[in-house]
């Protein structure tokens, strides 16, 4: 009977035993669970917390460009152009930039009715040619085809359905810049930026930085600023053999924006009628880009939008938010 007794105390001792650690490993899990799931939340709450400080950092940019005075002139040397960074008391840091359309070429103005002295497609294979590519005609004859609303050229339906993965040209504006690499000869390798070793190497340009896709349809393309474009791009506006008219051009705007065409027009009666039509010393449409930041994450919004040329009221085209 005493064994017996002892073997019981033990065996019971034993379970007891088990019970505890059991126990005891049940609430460090409970309470590794609980750490996780709590830095989870906090991690939630920062990443909206982020999302609402991009989003404020992007509409008080838009204010800016709304409330400019002089919306007959735009130029880099506004409040609107330059960024704003903030280091707010709650320890988040925003950053945000307004950019004017006007700066690029467009990529969709082969979709909008022409009614310039050149047009969208001459302007852009004098661009790519002058940023390096020799093969640019192929190209733009494809998207000129995958954008136009006729199904005739080269690059049309059945073209695309003889391909590894067989689609259908949308004859229509582009919303985003993945739908240009599903037109033929555009790849990402294109659009790499490219060092600009010598400034008066006459393929030099950076296609990468000198073109950009405003999404959706436009009544009429997007003319360039030449109060903002850099000097790629008033080579490809202009023509290839204008580097000499070009270069005297940023150099004036320097001194002074150009206030009207007349002035420029005037001062350079060669290109008068290259440019009439494809210019502007105002914009309409622009992309505001902002950031938020705090604790090693963080959050951006990209926008674009246009501007009421007579009131300043800004309407938003496309508002896209994102962790990169």
């Amino acid at each position: 009977m005493i064994r017996r007794s002892a073997a019981r105390s033990g065996m019971a001792l034993i379970l007891a035993l088990a019970a505890i650690a059991l126990g005891g490993g049940l609430a460090l899990y409970l309470q590794a669970r609980a750490a996780t799931l709590a830095r989870t939340e906090r991690s939630e709450l920062l990443r909206e917390r982020l999302r609402i400080a991009a989003a404020e950092a992007a509409r008080e940019a838009l204010w800016v460009l709304a409330a400019d005075e002089d919306l007959a002139v735009d130029h880099l040397g506004e409040d609107w152009a330059r960024p704003r960074e903030t280091n707010r008391a709650d320890g988040v840091s925003t950053w945000a930039v307004v950019e004017d359309a006007g700066r690029f070429v467009n990529w969709n103005n082969l979709a909008a009715s022409n009614r310039t002295a050149r047009d969208a497609r001459d302007i852009l294979l004098d661009l790519m040619m002058f940023c390096g590519d020799f093969d640019a005609a192929g190209r733009v004859d494809a998207l000129q085809d995958y954008v136009d609303a006729d199904e005739e050229g080269t690059y049309e339906a059945d073209f695309y359905r003889t391909g590894a993965a067989p689609q259908a040209p949308p004859n229509r504006a582009l919303w985003a810049p993945s739908e240009l690499l599903r037109v033929h000869g555009f790849t990402a390798e294109l659009f790499r930026p490219r060092p600009r070793t010598d400034p008066d190497d006459p393929t030099g340009g950076d296609l990468s930085a000198a073109t950009v896709l405003v999404p959706g349809p436009l009544a009429e393309p997007i003319p360039v600023n030449v109060n903002t474009a850099g000097r790629d791009v008033l080579m490809g506006v202009s023509g290839l053999r204008q580097e000499d008219a070009v270069r005297q051009i940023l150099a004036l705007r320097q001194v002074q924006p150009f206030e009207s065409l007349a002035t420029m027009f005037t001062a350079y009666p060669e290109v008068a009628a290259l440019l009439e039509g494809s210019v502007g010393v105002a914009s309409s449409c622009f992309r505001v880009r902002a950031r938020a930041a705090a604790d090693g994450q963080h959050r951006t919004v990209m926008a674009w939008v246009e501007r009421d040329p007579r009131t300043g009221d800004v309407r938003i085209l496309q508002w896209l938010e994102g962790e990169g």
